[in-house]
């Protein structure tokens, strides 16, 4: 996890990408996952998905299990593109930042950047970062 800015990075092998989304989309309440670099908190609100950063190294997701699934199949996404790909030049990656007119996401939303390492390519540090 990292901040350059006012947008957020996370990034990691497929594999955390993956259990991490699981994780998230298991919980149907607040839960808080050590990550490299920090941690991510998920809170099951109402409304649309807010990503916020707390205290420099905490990512925060809030919102109704709805607009969550935002970050949930971006996580998966992101690693299955890594898996997949023919074409090694840029790492997979997904934008999810707050358009106007979004009903998805908050105006108050911090850009997000969810970036995948290439499998075996030795990029890969285990866990999400």
């Amino acid at each position: 996890m990292r901040s350059d800015g006012g947008e957020l990075e996370l990034a990691g092998s497929p594999e955390a990408l993956r259990a991490l989304s699981e994780l998230l989309r298991r919980s149907a309440e607040r839960v808080e996952v050590p990550i490299t670099g920090g941690i991510v908190v998920q809170e099951v609100t109402g409304g649309p998905l807010l990503v916020s950063l707390r205290n420099a190294t905490t990512v925060a997701f809030s919102g109704g299990r709805d607009h969550l699934d935002i970050i949930w199949d971006s996580l998966e996404g992101v690693a299955e593109q890594s898996e997949t790909a023919d074409e090694r030049g840029v790492n997979r990656h997904d934008h999810i930042e707050y358009l106007p007119g979004d009903g998805h996401l908050s105006p108050e939303s911090m850009p997000l950047v969810i970036v995948a390492d290439w499998p075996g390519d030795g990029s890969a540090r285990g866990g999400a970062r």
